[in-house]
């Protein structure tokens, strides 16, 4: 399932909400293929750039808190909002300027705080057609930090909503195992370690607790021999 399509028309892509989501409020659904809404449009050279840092990165992120989702035994609504929540994350970075986004040496503060708005372009956007305002919030929220050294608010602890923080990790650890302009990938095994130092500071230790588990699981039934 997938929150966006690149849609190439003349020498640009257009970015267009194509499915993932429905409220199920005929004027404003997104998933009818007659009444997408563009997001922006992208020249044909950066095209693979967004598709490949913002677009899978999202699905591949719904995917980890599909998985988490059932770990934790949401419940079916709150499984869905997270989900969706997971695939319009990052759409905020649509809306950053593409020479910052895309910069491979080390940000200064200025352009690291145009990235740190993110959270909120994509809930401003997502406010102005009518999403549903649990989706919008935990987007909003999914750079805070439990120990309140996060952004855009430096919200603490239980101030942050529950899905937002669970999205967190499922975020942090795709970046984190997945290879980026300006860093190489983590094993799988480093992006768990990682988790497990800043629970409690960044993350939320049980979401932590939670994902660590579902991991080593998986792991120990894909390594069951059946005879």
């Amino acid at each position: 399932m997938e929150f966006a399509l690149l849609v190439l028309n003349d020498e640009y892509h257009k970015v267009e909400l194509a499915g993932g989501y429905c409220d199920g409020n005929c004027s404003v659904c997104r998933k009818c293929t007659n009444n997408r809404n563009i997001v922006t449009l992208i020249r044909e050279e950066n095209a693979e750039f967004y598709q490949k840092y913002v677009l899978d990165h999202q699905t591949r992120t719904a995917e980890l808190c599909k998985k988490v989702s059932e770990a934790l035994s949401l419940d079916e609504g709150e499984r869905t909002i997270l989900v969706q929540s997971a695939l319009l994350h990052d759409i905020g970075k649509l809306l950053i300027p593409f020479c910052i986004l895309s910069k491979n040496g080390s940000l200064s503060s200025y352009e690291r705080r145009i990235i740190q708005f993110h959270p909120l372009k994509g809930a401003e956007w997502l406010r102005e057609r009518d999403f549903s305002e649990e989706i919008v919030t935990i987007i909003e929220a999914h750079h805070e930090k439990v120990d309140g050294s996060g952004y855009p608010y430096g919200l603490k602890g239980d101030e942050i909503p529950f899905l937002a923080r669970v999205l967190a990790v499922c975020d942090t650890f795709e970046v984190m195992i997945s290879e980026r302009h300006y860093k190489p990938p983590k094993s799988i095994n480093e992006a768990l370690e990682e988790l497990k130092k800043e629970a409690g500071r960044q993350f939320d230790k049980a979401v932590v607790i939670t994902f660590t588990e579902m991991w080593y699981n998986e792991v120990k039934e894909e390594k069951k021999v059946v005879v």
